[in-house]
């Protein structure tokens, strides 16, 4: 085969796999590769983060506040609630806690259903904790004593002076009020039926005369919308059979206004 005849061969023969063939003799520098078109083309650039929304902060400086508020009436709002018992945290911010106290204590006093503290609610918010906290002397003596507190709607199991358990109580009407003085548990029925309106009693710790601390069914189902006979009414049927069960016969009970 002649030289002519074997260099066309070759080319021929490059042309079928599509392989860039380089004459003899050729500088392979002078040669630009096939372009095929079946490539991936360039990624695209993501688009820039869009920026966060400003947190707006609120501090109200007047009434009301509400959920999500902070700051200085915040924080009163929460010091008062927690001398009356809420379990709350002074975090000076409106969470989910202190909007189910201020709840709790709207509806107990009858300042009708709502979550936020108005003028109007801090105010008598005010005045049911005028106390500040601080317990009448006859609650503070030693050894342990059941402090009712009529004003707060409220009793307390107090050690040494300290508080340990703080319950919502219930009252006798103007008809049949609810004793107040300084009294001892003089004795305890757990299952007691009362003789003279034949209702259930449990957990009763007698004090003065027919008037008992017990639960309540008519409490917890009605709440302050109704009244004891004298009693003095607990909602928490846990609470009244573990206080029933701390506290023995000669127990001190005051019962007072704050």
């Amino acid at each position: 085969m002649s030289r002519s005849s074997r260099a066309a061969a070759v080319l021929g023969a490059c042309c079928l796999v599509a392989v860039v063939c380089v004459p003899v003799g050729a500088a392979a520098s002078t040669v630009a590769p096939l372009a095929t078109g079946s490539g991936p083309g360039p990624t695209p650039s993501a688009p820039p983060p869009r920026p966060a929304p400003p947190v707006v902060v609120h501090r109200p400086t007047t009434w009301p506040v509400g959920h999500g508020d902070l700051g200085p009436l915040v924080a009163a709002v929460q010091q008062r609630l927690l001398w009356l018992g809420a379990p709350i945290r002074p975090t000076h911010v409106m969470d989910a806690a202190t909007v189910a106290a201020v709840s709790a204590f709207r509806v107990k006093f009858g300042l009708g259903a709502g979550t936020t503290v108005t003028a109007s609610v801090y105010r008598r918010l005010d005045a049911v904790s005028r106390a500040h906290g601080v317990l009448p002397a006859s609650c503070r003596t030693t050894g342990l004593v059941l402090c009712i507190d009529k004003t707060q709607m409220s009793l307390r199991l107090v050690s040494h002076g300290r508080v340990l358990a703080t319950a919502d109580a219930r009252f006798g009407s103007v008809a049949t009020p609810t004793r107040e003085g300084v009294f001892r548990v003089y004795r305890k029925s757990r299952y007691h039926v009362s003789t003279l309106f034949r209702s259930a009693m449990p957990y009763s710790l007698f004090f003065s005369g027919g008037q008992a601390v017990h639960y309540s069914a008519y409490f917890r189902r009605d709440g302050y919308a109704g009244r004891s006979h004298g009693c003095i009414n607990l909602r928490d049927l846990r609470f009244a059979a573990t206080l029933y069960t701390r506290t023995p016969v000669g127990t001190r009970v005051v019962v007072h206004r704050s």
